[in-house]
């Protein structure tokens, strides 16, 4: 893999490929580089290995974290599916502010490899400091870092092309990102899938309900209802536990994790929809677990993050009364300072229920 590169323009510096490894090698062995600044540093090291894929490990937020094998040529043909999708071109500048122990973050270096792009490195945190940056031609981030960054509205506004995934967009934050003059887009994917393989625009008129598929994806559904992916750079269909609603072979609405479905009383309750109301009447950002019940098998628990809120639980209670049918309504309500939430910011449903159940 490593002979289709010549090098990295990173941080507005040309690398050529030997100059890229001594830099690589450089920041490893020295010891005040960041632990993020290693873990770049590390993968494009393995980029350049001799080896035709990598191990990526999944993000483990709704169940156990598993191993993926990963073809350096699948990766490469989703980056170029990218690239041409929204013409970011050869010099453009690319951010990178996402943790790289996950795909987005990854799939980044490697569309910087394959479209030779300028490749911006900022620390990944909840909110990334964006001030030291001019104009940025492409970004990626999740929805809690967006959110976060309305704080400095002016600094997100120079980003021309930012993409959003990795977890569920509240409809506060869309509303918010409607009216934004650049380009933002949500994003469906996984490793399984090299990141994206679906888009939905958010900004200007044209804002889009629906994800539709990158050129050559195809999408279907298995009995479950979960979607069923087909692209040109993998050798296989993925089966994900997404339930969507499929519009057609090119576009669905997705629902929630299969995996996630809740059986409360012998009715299925998918916890993406109640916590987008729950989000909606609050504002604050939450999730809804299924906590075993001797007489319900599952009753739902509503944990909410307080944040700077002074808002009780029995005040949510009162609300979601005239908000949610009957069965839909929590049996108890949590308020926590901070929810927990892995290395990519998502909320860890796995590690919330275990300290419910602690």
């Amino acid at each position: 893999m490593d002979k289709n590169y010549h090098g990295l323009l990173l941080n507005n510096k040309i690398f050529p490929k030997d100059g890229l490894l001594d830099l690589c090698d450089s920041k490893l062995d020295e010891p005040g580089t960041p632990n993020w600044e290693m873990n770049v540093f590390s993968f494009i090291k393995e980029w350049l290995n001799d080896k035709n894929y990598i191990v990526q490990q999944s993000s483990g937020s709704t169940g156990k974290p598993k191993e993926i094998k990963l073809f350096k040529e699948s990766m490469v043909g989703s980056a170029k599916i990218t690239c041409s999708y929204f013409d970011i071109r050869f010099g453009q500048t690319a951010l990178l502010c996402l943790p790289i122990e996950y795909i987005a973050g990854k799939m980044m270096i490697v569309r910087a490899f394959v479209g030779g792009l300028n490749l911006l490195l900022t620390e990944p945190s909840s909110m990334p400091e964006l001030s030291g940056f001019g104009k940025i031609d492409f970004c990626a981030m999740v929805p809690l870092q967006v959110y976060n960054s309305l704080n400095s509205i002016e600094t997100l506004r120079r980003i021309d092309k930012l993409i959003i995934g990795g977890g569920e967009i509240r409809d506060e934050l869309e509303v918010m990102l409607r009216d934004l003059p650049n380009n933002v887009f949500a994003t469906y994917g996984m490793a399984e899938t090299c990141s994206h393989v679906a888009i939905r625009r958010l900004s200007g008129s044209t804002y889009e309900r629906f994800y539709n598929a990158v050129p050559g994806v195809k999408f279907n559904t298995d009995q479950r209802n979960c979607l069923v992916v087909e692209t040109p750079f993998l050798k296989e269909k993925v089966v994900t536990n997404d339930v969507v609603d499929l519009i057609n072979g090119q576009s669905f609405r997705w629902i929630g994790r299969y995996d996630n479905l809740i059986n409360s009383g012998g009715i299925k309750i998918v916890p993406e929809e109640v916590e987008a109301v729950v989000s909606k009447i609050t504002g604050l950002d939450c999730a809804v677990l299924g906590i075993d019940d001797p007489k319900l098998g599952q009753k739902l628990v509503l944990v909410l993050e307080r944040g700077g809120s002074e808002i009780t639980s029995g005040e949510i209670e009162a609300l979601l009364i005239t908000e949610l049918p009957k069965h839909l309504q929590p049996k108890k309500v949590i308020l926590l300072d901070e929810l927990p939430r892995n290395h990519s910011f998502k909320v860890n449903r796995k590690e919330l229920a275990s300290q419910l159940k602690d």
